[in-house]
């Protein structure tokens, strides 16, 4: 044999050898995906909802007030808000409110228009311009005398003051606790159930965490027969609802 044949017979035995690891090692990768996807879909779950509740006082109220004034010249509606929130200001100081929990917005003016009877259109009619008081009330007992003064200084409306606790975020872990225990409990009892072990937690979802609880018409705490210091705002029911998933170990 030649050396050119004896050259020509030995690179193709490299290239055949060649092509023989990279089919094993493509079999290999395929093999070791073939068992991960097998595992991974052997692998069980269970998904199971637990809840959980907390009951606390509410000892908070935020209330919004508004004051709101029409008339023709802007100045004028401007001075008379301006001297109207500073009087309801150093009421609601007067009731141990810090300035902290008071905040006052910007003044809102917009054009007002009424319809003529006998030009038959819109005509200018003035300004309508308002501002809003927000309060956080941390005593419950005043709720009563501070709606009473301030809609005595020309507060024009007091929205539904919004019942809270201070003490919401810790009821708030509390039932959560409760609620993702229960879950586990749950999930135990199917896996007992179904002659499997119950294994660590795969994923969780939480809902809950209530907002402040609206108490109907402020108006209602200034009937004549209700003092503020007989308020009752009750207890506030504080909710955590968990979706769980656990993992299931076959014994």
């Amino acid at each position: 044999m030649n050396s050119h044949v004896m050259h020509s017979h030995v690179m193709h035995s490299r290239v055949m050898h060649s092509h023989a690891i990279k089919r094993i090692a493509v079999g290999f990768v395929l093999a070791l995906a073939m068992a991960s996807a097998q595992a991974a879909t052997s692998e069980s779950h269970v998904t199971v909802l637990g809840y959980g509740e907390e009951k606390v006082r509410a000892d908070r109220a935020a209330l919004s007030l508004t004051i709101s004034q029409n008339g023709a010249s802007v100045t004028d509606i401007e001075q008379q808000i301006s001297r109207q929130v500073s009087d309801v200001i150093s009421a609601l100081t007067a009731l141990n409110i810090d300035m902290q929990d008071i905040d006052s917005t910007g003044i809102q003016i917009s054009p007002r228009s009424r319809y003529d009877q006998v030009s038959k259109r819109s005509v200018d009619d003035g300004f309508h311009a308002q501002r809003q008081i927000d309060v956080t009330l941390k005593d419950l007992s005043q709720l009563g005398a501070l709606i009473e003064r301030v809609t005595a200084l020309g507060v024009n409306r007091v929205a539904q003051p919004r019942l809270y606790s201070s003490e919401h975020e810790e009821a708030y872990l509390k039932a959560l606790r409760t609620a993702v225990a229960q879950a586990k409990n749950r999930a135990a009892a199917i896996a007992d159930a179904s002659g499997t072990l119950l294994g660590s937690i795969y994923q969780v979802n939480v809902a809950g965490n209530n907002p402040p609880l609206p108490v109907g018409n402020a108006r209602i705490a200034m009937a004549a027969d209700i003092e503020s210091n007989n308020f009752n705002p009750g207890e506030l029911t504080v909710r955590a609802n968990v979706t769980a998933t656990f993992k299931l170990i076959a014994r």
